[in-house]
């Protein structure tokens, strides 16, 4: 008995170095960071144009991840899985005004001009036309946290009291895939922002693949102002693995 409670401390010391060398980071798309403090930075992307202070293009390139993006077509995304080939895909902006901008699909003017850089579901009314943003890591990360913000305001459209049926509420999907092809939702309806602000996804697994799109009961504007992820350490799975070893070599020395 005294062996297994070694055994088992061991183990839970092991976990517990291996939750410690996660590394938390967060990266904020707009030039203002207001609203909930976003303790993180503000990237610059890179991409086929820039302007002052937009960047805009097929692909927005950043330090651990690259975004692109498009709309769907006759297709909701606040289904449970959908195709990224079904996806037509148009350029992406950062819009980096101090007036609460950021991540937007330029859908409706392929050259990003006017008020077509935003993020929004229900295009020309049609629900099955919502713009989605893809988020492709480098590596396998857990995403944390998203923040929106709706109209250059620093907060989404919507009511915490009223249903999320009423159409005047913006609502988001958040989905993650295995091959960067077939996306899983994961929530089983759409959500509208804590706070009208920001959704916590509370995964505790990692993918390399991850989507958020626009949906809701009615058309709206809205940006994608920031995201947090955990990069999980090389050491981690290491550690984890010299544990699960030396648990299975007490294990057999027991017995012996």
């Amino acid at each position: 008995m005294m062996k297994q409670t070694r055994i088992a401390v061991a183990l839970s010391t092991v976990l517990a170095m291996g939750a410690m060398s996660a590394n938390a980071t967060m990266i904020v798309f707009d030039g203002n960071n207001g609203g909930t403090a976003k303790a993180g930075t503000v990237e610059t992307a890179t991409a086929d144009n820039s302007g002052n202070p937009d960047r805009w293009g097929s692909i927005l390139g950043f330090s651990d991840f690259s975004v692109s993006g498009g709309r769907s077509s006759g297709d909701n995304l606040n289904n449970g899985t959908f195709n990224r080939n079904n996806i037509t895909s148009f350029n992406l902006d950062q819009d980096l005004s101090p007036n609460h901008g950021g991540l937007g699909v330029c859908s409706e003017n392929a050259s990003c001009g006017g008020d077509s850089d935003s993020f929004a579901s229900n295009f020309g009314n049609d629900p099955g036309k919502d713009e989605v943003l893809f988020f492709d890591f480098n590596n396998a990360v857990t995403l944390d946290t998203i923040w929106f913000n709706g109209d250059h305001k620093e907060h989404v459209d919507g009511s915490t009291t009223n249903s999320v049926t009423d159409p005047a509420n913006a609502l988001f999907n958040i989905f993650f895939s295995t091959n960067g092809t077939d996306y899983t939702n994961l929530f089983s309806n759409q959500v509208r922002p804590t706070d009208l602000e920001y959704i916590t996804t509370a995964l505790s697994e990692s993918y390399q693949y991850y989507a958020v799109a626009a949906s809701g009961w009615g058309p709206h504007m809205s940006y994608v102002e920031a995201l947090s992820y955990t990069v999980p350490e090389p050491g981690t799975l290491s550690l984890l693995g010299l544990g699960l070893i030396g648990l299975g070599f007490a294990r057999r020395q027991q017995k012996a």
